[in-house]
């Protein structure tokens, strides 16, 4: 089973999001290619279905995640980014786009984060 890959790509004009789906084993691959790209252009993500990764382990994967993000600053500073950038990063610490990016105070979304 060749895995497939999902994204949405967004038009403009009619303000609609058409999903593309595409399949890795595909003979046109700057087809696929293209249209990978277009999905990170255009939504900033793609997913991807029929991997091959049991759902068991990308639970597990999950749950781990969970685990160290519960834990207090102070633990998850221990393993702050190196200079090959592994590790954590804390909220807020990266500007990926300096001129449009914008800080503030982020509520209504996601989990509530510990303080500590």
């Amino acid at each position: 089973m060749a895995a497939t890959v999902c994204g949405a790509a967004t038009s403009a004009e009619a303000n609609m999001t058409a999903l593309n789906c595409i399949r890795i084993s595909d003979p046109d691959i700057q087809k696929s290619v293209s249209l990978l790209k277009q999905a990170c252009l255009d939504s900033g993500f793609f997913y991807v279905i029929n991997h091959g990764i049991s759902e068991e382990f990308m639970n597990e994967v999950f749950f781990q995640s969970r685990k160290f993000f519960d834990l207090p600053l102070h633990k998850k500073m221990e393993l702050l980014r190196n200079e090959k950038h592994r590790g954590y990063t804390p909220t807020l610490d990266e500007t990926l786009d300096p001129e449009n990016q914008v800080h503030g105070t982020f509520t209504g979304f996601g989990r509530k984060v510990r303080e500590g």
